[in-house]
């Protein structure tokens, strides 16, 4: 009954929008088309995370004040409340060591250097820009062209520059031994393939120090790997609401 009576309202919005809005049919439509795919693809369905919101994911009894550096849309390869999310793990965590896989132009970068405050540092990999080479399969043809895309970490504004480590290396050759145990956050947003979320996220987790945490960015029915590889993950991982990101706390054990 309850199904019935929300496609009825639907149908009715979507009446009133033609008339009214007819713009607003198209995001409409696609966000539903979206969702439906992400639903009708088992594989590729996150609802089974458990999800929390961006307030839930901060601590308390921190200061919940953070700062975002908002890019233009073509620029960006994380959304705007993706990078608040980041921003508030990082700030109400007092997260002060930063390990990124896959820098590209530096987006998620620049809102990590934002938040560690003075005496902050990130670390943040990715391949070479002269030499694309890559030990791991990489699945997506899109993912491959970027091996050869110039520019990395060039959108991390210049006086955020001195918090920020560049490592040019793949991370399938990455030697994670001088970071272990030592590192308060990572980011896993490099390849997508399932090569890659497995290697980075086992040499990500050695370096993460105990109560820290470790977050994947495209957690979504477009990337299935890396859906495929939380879903079998050994540790208990949440989705934070309304994005792509998940994460997991190490604990103490």
């Amino acid at each position: 009954m309850v199904m019935i009576t929300k496609l009825a309202k639907l149908t009715t919005n979507l009446g009133a929008l033609v008339l009214r809005n007819p713009s607003g049919v198209r995001h409409v439509l696609g966000t539903a088309l979206s969702a439906s795919e992400d639903v009708l693809r088992p594989e590729g369905d996150v609802r089974s995370f458990r999800a929390a919101s961006i307030s839930e994911i901060a601590r308390s009894d921190a200061d919940p004040r953070c700062v975002v550096h908002l890019f233009h849309e073509g620029q960006s390869a994380i959304s705007p409340l993706e990078a608040l999310a980041l921003a508030s793990l990082i700030q109400s965590h007092g997260y002060k060591k930063i390990f990124e896989f896959g820098t590209y132009k530096g987006v998620s970068t620049t809102q990590f250097a934002l938040n560690v405050g003075p005496g902050g540092k990130i670390y943040t990999l990715d391949l070479p820009e002269n030499d694309p080479r890559h030990g791991l399969a990489i699945t997506s043809c899109r993912e491959e062209k970027l091996t050869t895309e110039k520019g990395k970490g060039s959108l991390i504004p210049p006086d955020l520059l001195e918090r920020v480590e560049f490592i040019r290396e793949d991370s399938a050759q990455f030697d994670p031994s001088p970071f272990e145990n030592q590192i308060d956050f990572v980011f896993v947003d490099g390849a997508h393939s399932a090569a890659y979320v497995e290697n980075d996220t086992k040499k990500g987790w050695r370096m993460l120090r105990p109560g820290g945490s470790i977050a994947w960015h495209d957690c979504n029915s477009r990337h299935l790997d890396v859906v495929r590889f939380l879903k079998q993950f050994e540790h208990t991982v949440t989705r934070i609401a309304d994005t792509s990101l998940v994460y997991c706390t190490k604990g103490s054990g």
